[in-house]
């Protein structure tokens, strides 16, 4: 057998593995092994829970290193937390409870660790790791996008049978898949950079006279997340959004709209500059024939209006776009998710689709969440179930570099 090659994405990075006080612990023994065998250099700390659960010594033994937990040692004699934070390369915590997450997100510094993750600028994983419940309640889900939104990177648990005996999504995401992502985040740092992306987002709304529309429940959540990510691997982006619920306002290229055929307008005025464009905007598919211009009063006890479809940008970019630019469609379904966005892909001449299941609780517009299906030309399609729009852009990103090494440039 031919000698095997050493991978270098982790080859001699200085790693910093937090562990906190949960169950899970224990794996991360087993985390130490698989990043020293990419060749990182690793230092464990611990929180004072985690060690209730393995010893700091099974660690030290594993990595090499003193494994610290206190903050306040006295064999330092330099400022320990301040002092981790500048050597560490990237900073991993698995498993994270939610007890830490929440203390993270809201600035709370009690302890070694948490000291560290505030004092250092170094990329942060995330990997919780707690029951069903406690990963699904709305503050922990909270914050955990405040601090996604902050740049902290999480890798989503998997679904299965926990500890405590409860089945769903919580337990501890599987180590490859941890150790992948870490490798993925060192690869694609600016591997984006030649990339000069369109974003659509949020809702457009018809009106039928000045204080009256039609529209949906479209936030843009998914699109300024899409930004932010694209922005963080190097590439450029413009965004021409409708209605959307944050203030983008220190974006530096940002187009608002109202109508369909305003951000139609404005999508095709310099369309050959992008490489990539992604629709994530909920357009209307109808308008009304005749608006009025005046407020139309209430007088009759029943109305109706005669409707006309608006046109299909994304079906115009389709024929439009050059054999190099690559399109990025979304579409929103509440059954035979994947034969409608096989259809779409075919039919609008996309090189990506993102179709979200939004039958499924706590996905869809407006949630922080989506239940995906990523579905590509070459009739490749992953299930990537119910996934925060953080991770979701991530992903998506991911994708948008996968098609690029298929198309010229």
């Amino acid at each position: 057998m031919g000698k095997i090659e050493e991978v270098k994405d982790l080859k001699n990075k200085n790693i910093l593995l937090g562990v906190t006080g949960g169950i899970s612990a224990y794996k991360a023994c087993e985390m130490v092994r698989m990043l020293m065998k990419e060749g990182a250099n690793v230092t464990v700390v611990m929180t004072k829970n985690a060690e209730k659960f393995v010893s700091k010594m099974t660690f030290q033994y594993l990595s090499g290193n003193k494994v610290l937990s206190n903050m306040y040692d006295d064999e330092e004699s330099e400022i320990s937390h301040i002092n981790l934070a500048d050597k560490s390369d990237l900073i991993l915590v698995c498993p994270a409870t939610a007890n830490f997450i929440s203390k993270y997100a809201n600035g709370i510094a009690d302890n070694l660790l948490l000291n560290i993750l505030l004092a250092t600028k170094v990329s942060v994983t995330i990997c919780p790791a707690m029951n069903v419940n406690m990963y699904e309640n709305p503050i922990i889900q909270e914050n955990i996008k405040k601090l996604s939104s902050n740049g902290v990177n999480f890798v989503e648990p998997d679904s299965g049978e926990l500890a405590c005996g409860w089945e769903g999504k919580g337990r501890l995401a599987d180590l490859e898949k941890i150790l992948n992502s870490l490798k993925k985040k060192e690869q694609n740092n600016k591997d984006l950079l030649n990339e000069n992306i369109l974003i659509t987002c949020g809702a457009t709304r018809e009106y039928l006279d000045p204080v009256r529309f039609i529209s949906n429940p479209s936030s843009g959540k998914m699109g300024i997340a899409l930004a932010k990510v694209l922005e963080a691997r190097g590439a450029k982006t413009k965004i021409i959004h409708g209605y959307i619920e944050e203030n983008i306002s220190d974006h530096k290229n940002v187009i608002k709209c109202e109508s369909v055929e305003e951000m139609e307008k404005e999508v095709f005025k310099e369309l050959d500059k992008f490489t990539v464009i992604i629709k994530a905007a909920a357009v209307g598919d109808y308008k009304f024939k005749k608006p009025e211009k005046n407020k139309i009063k209430k007088n009759n006890d029943s109305v109706s209006f005669d409707m006309e479809k608006t046109n299909d940008i994304l079906a115009r970019i389709g024929k439009e776009k050059k054999s190099n630019q690559i399109l990025v469609g979304f579409c929103a379904e509440t059954k035979n998710t994947i034969p409608n966005a096989k259809k779409k892909i075919e039919k609008k001449n996309l090189d990506m689709i993102v179709a979200n299941d939004i039958s499924v609780p706590n996905s869809g517009f407006g949630k922080d969440s989506n239940f995906t299906y990523i579905v590509l030309k070459n009739k490749k399609i992953e299930q990537l179930g119910l996934i925060s729009k953080q991770n979701l852009a991530i992903k998506i990103s991911d994708y948008i570099k996968e098609v690029r090494m298929e198309l010229p440039r």
